[in-house]
């Protein structure tokens, strides 16, 4: 029978690691059995800089003086860490740093900067001298049963009723200045960046703030809180990078948009970036939460401050049943076999690339102090053998690496997600989201690909011919194994597909397509005008372009956006030089660099001479625009007093108005623009509309008589009410 609960979770582990203990010490390692058959592939070279793996930087043994997991978190093409700097084991005195605690963080620092790693500093936990709450009585942990829904470990710290846990709590003088010398958050935040700005350069303001095992301030606290730590650091470090707390979301799904709301409303937030540079992000188990989840926090971000990258700071999920580090494997909810683990693996990387996260970090590298409360999630174990997990993020960091853009297409419990134009080529990631095995049909781009399952294995297949109508389509047919990850609550909920296919279409050469913009006569003397363009591609053929216009010196902006038309329409105002460029895309979403030079460019020269002559007017009574006689019949007399205006579009004047018998004036008219003739008397009126579409000429319009016709008058009767006690 499945067990539905377990005695473990992941922030407690982290406490339990307490990250500056002895200082950043890992536990004695546990007993294990012998190394799984587990064979890593080839050290990751080529990564993008995308790929992350937290706490990487473990003592083996824990006394040192190695840090082996660094080189193996390299080798899997991780180039990011991610660990605290825990304030209240640094500072445990106003202004004084614990000098070993200090010289462990200085040689964790040099040691993965030296080793090529990108660090992230967490900066988090009160010390009790800055403390605004205290803890009363002892704490033990506490371990719950997973609410429905959390897709997230679980251990909290269970206080004495009432009690405010003093590292979690808001330090003293948050609400001063910054720099206020009492202000100490703020003063800590400097110190600190500035010892290691060069180095670490980006800080992550606290953690998981919407739980009150971290943070039992108000939203209003942290959003406080978050500003201080936003200022010293860029006063500290002007290049660096501030983090929202990672959101551990599950515990609020709200938090962030209330403290964003609180944000939004400071008057030097716009000025300052909102006091955030990066939304930060803790997801697990679920594989679909780094797109489901992720995309809806970008969409509720956005509609408090503009837009701000996302990183996926912790992501991973425990595996239950790894004999060789516990003895007694119990099935839990959210845990995951190891083979579904490294399934995990693939397609959360995937689906972060399709919702536009830009940094990955899986937690964690290794089981440091994680099989203290037995749940795993290393990528290896203590013992340095690996899980299949490790592999298979070596296959996503090798191959789901710099796309030009991505897709990401549900057929019914299928999902595809594709990274366009990669070093790879155009690299579609599959798997099946249902208990059932699953035929799959990719259209081909290619005549052959090549397939990699999550072991890195790779072979070729061949697309072959689907008639469809009276034309043929090609496609690469592939199975896809079902889901085995489900809920020991909910035996139906499957929360990670089954094994992933990678399905790699590459061109030989692999080369992006050209593209030009056909020349445009230097002067063009009309306002719109047919732009052309056209591309060429040695492999699998253009696909799609892009091409900008710019007025002068302006800023270019897209004529035509990912269209598969070589030609459009482009309307510019006198006087204006227009210059023009193109990229194209190919069919495996390779797309050229946008060239530095315009490819084409004209000048808007749209102005005529017009001659207007009018001999005379006269009452065209019947409208039929010619002067009936006799006059005494037909009333169709001369008319003197004509009032003239000659205006433009906008109504302005383009000749001085005149009254008159006759008119006749020279002036400069402009192709492509509206103007009115204006004749009116009391009685008459007449109003011309006149065009010329093409500029450079001498117009002449002559009307030896023209008849202005009569006004027609509607009159209403005026109806009037007797106002109460009126007369």
């Amino acid at each position: 029978m499945k067990q539905t609960m377990r005695h473990t979770g992941i922030f407690g582990l982290v406490l339990a690691c307490a990250l500056g203990l002895a200082f950043l010490l890992a536990s004695d390692l546990p007993a294990v059995a012998g190394p799984v058959d587990v064979t890593p592939l080839p050290p990751v070279e080529e990564t993008g800089g995308r790929a992350g793996a937290c706490y990487s930087f473990y003592y083996d043994p824990p006394s040192g003086p190695a840090r082996p997991f660094i080189q193996m978190a390299l080798d899997v093409g991780s180039r990011w860490d991610r660990f605290d700097f825990r304030w209240a084991n640094i500072e445990k005195k106003d202004g004084v740093w614990d000098a070993g605690v200090r010289d462990g963080y200085d040689a964790l620092v040099n040691d993965l900067d030296a080793a090529g790693m990108n660090l992230v500093g967490i900066l988090l936990w009160t010390p009790g001298w800055a403390a605004t709450g205290r803890v009363s009585g002892f704490w033990l942990p506490r371990f719950d049963v997973r609410p429905p829904g959390w897709y997230a470990p679980v251990a909290r710290a269970a206080l004495a009723p009432g009690a405010i846990s003093a590292a979690s709590s808001p330090p003293r003088g948050l609400y001063l200045p910054w720099n206020d010398p009492h202000n100490y958050w703020g003063c800590f935040v400097y110190a600190i960046v500035s010892r290691y700005g060069e180095r670490v350069k980006y800080w992550e303001m606290w953690n998981e703030a919407e739980w009150d095992y971290f943070w039992t301030g108000s939203d209003a606290d942290y959003a406080q809180l978050l500003k201080v730590g936003y200022q010293a650091t860029k006063a500290a470090c002007p290049d660096c990078t501030v983090l929202f707390a990672g959101l551990h979301y599950w515990d609020d799904p709200a938090f962030f948009e209330r403290v964003l709301d609180i944000l939004n409303d400071d008057p030097a937030a716009p000025g300052n970036n909102y006091f955030f540079d990066v939304m930060s992000v803790h997801l697990y188990s679920r594989s679909s939460n780094a797109y489901d989840v992720m995309s809806h926090i970008r969409s509720r971000m956005r509609a408090y401050v503009p837009d701000h990258p996302l990183w996926l700071t912790e992501t991973g999920v425990p595996v239950w049943d790894d004999s060789r580090v516990d003895p007694n494997p119990t099935e839990y909810d959210y845990a995951a076999t190891q083979e579904e683990a490294a399934a995990y693996v693939v397609q959360s990387y995937a689906n972060a690339w399709a919702s536009g996260v830009e940094r990955y970090f899986f937690f964690r590298t290794n089981d440091a102090d994680v099989e203290i409360l037995r749940e795993y999630f290393g990528l290896l174990r203590n013992d340095h053998t690996l899980r299949p997990a490790y592999v298979a993020y070596q296959v996503a960091t090798t191959y789901l690496i710099s796309p030009t853009f991505t897709t990401r297409v549900l057929t019914g419990s299928h999902v595809r997600v594709t990274l366009w134009g990669t070093p790879r080529g155009k690299v579609s990631v599959l798997w099946n989201g249902s208990p059932v095995t699953g035929v799959y049909t990719l259209p081909a781009t290619l005549p052959t690909a090549t397939l990699v399952d999550r072991w890195g294995v790779t072979r070729t297949v061949t697309a072959t011919g689907v008639l469809t109508g009276e034309a043929a389509s090609y496609v690469y047919t592939v199975t896809l194994p079902a889901a085995t990850a489900n809920l020991v609550s909910n035996p139906s909920d499957y929360f990670i597909g089954g094994d992933p296919l990678l399905v790699i279409e590459s061109e030989t050469p692999d080369e992006p397509p050209t593209s030009i913009v056909h020349a445009l006569p230097e002067i063009t003397y009309t306002p719109t005008f047919t732009v052309t363009w056209e591309g060429q591609d040695s492999g699998a053929g253009v696909w799609l372009y892009d091409v900008q216009v710019r007025d002068g010196e302006g800023e270019w902006d897209y004529l035509q956006h990912s269209t598969a038309v070589a030609s459009s329409q482009f309307t510019g105002q006198h006087g204006h030089t227009y210059y023009f460029r193109a990229r194209a895309t190919d069919r495996v979403g390779n797309w050229s660099a946008w060239p530095e030079a315009p490819q084409a460019y004209t000048t808007l020269s749209l102005s005529s001479t017009l001659h207007l002559s009018i001999g005379a007017f006269f009452a065209d009574e019947n409208r039929n625009g010619a002067w009936d006689e006799p006059i005494a019949e037909t009333n169709e007399i001369t008319l003197t007093a004509v009032a003239l205006r000659f205006v433009d579009g906008t109504g302005l004047d383009v000749v001085s108005p005149t009254v008159g018998s006759a008119l006749e004036f020279t002036t400069t008219v402009y192709a492509g623009q509206s103007y009115r003739l204006q004749a009116t008397t009391a009685d008459h009126a007449r109003m011309l509309s006149l065009t010329w579409p093409r500029a450079g000429e001498v117009y002449t319009e002559t009307y030896p008589v023209l008849g202005l016709w009569p006004v027609t008058r509607t009159y209403l009767p005026l109806v009037l009410r007797q106002a109460s006690g009126g007369v």
